[in-house]
């Protein structure tokens, strides 16, 4: 009778244990599902907008001093191609007067890329617009000579 008490759910000492496995298994499948649809929601999101110019609509009113709307002005909206690769709009910035530079340093590849990565953020310029990492710097080290 005592043990029964023990086996029912929400009781204080309640002996059935929880399936830790299957709950982080369970946990994960659910953060992947929704990781995935805010991909999805992002993708469509970024397909929706275009960047187009609307020209300026001509009205007969246009000639009076009244308060123009937003609507008359041109919109510039910002277009992300479905397909296009963010490596794509990226800047190649390595010369080969850069990458010998480099080596006439003896900067290791990690070195090199805290150098470089300082360098651009010195200059007030968006790191992630440039493709600054260890293997593309040896690319364009032994594409370049």
């Amino acid at each position: 009778m005592l043990l029964q008490c023990y086996r029912e759910p929400g009781r204080p000492g309640h002996l059935c244990g929880v399936d830790k496995k299957l709950t982080e298994i369970e946990e994960s499948a659910r953060l992947r599902v929704v990781k995935e649809e805010n991909r999805r929601i992002k993708y469509v999101s970024a397909s929706k907008y275009s960047a187009s110019y609307e020209p300026l609509q001509e009205n007969s009113s246009s000639n009076s001093s009244e308060n123009i709307d937003s609507e008359d002005f041109p919109t510039l909206i910002k277009r992300s191609e479905p397909g296009t690769s963010k490596s794509v709009m990226r800047k190649d910035f390595i010369i080969p007067k850069l990458v010998a530079a480099l080596d006439r340093c003896q900067l290791s590849m990690g070195n090199s890329v805290f150098v470089l990565e300082a360098t651009i953020d010195a200059l007030g310029c968006n790191i992630d617009e440039f493709p600054i990492n260890k293997s593309s710097i040896q690319r364009i080290r032994t594409e370049k000579w």
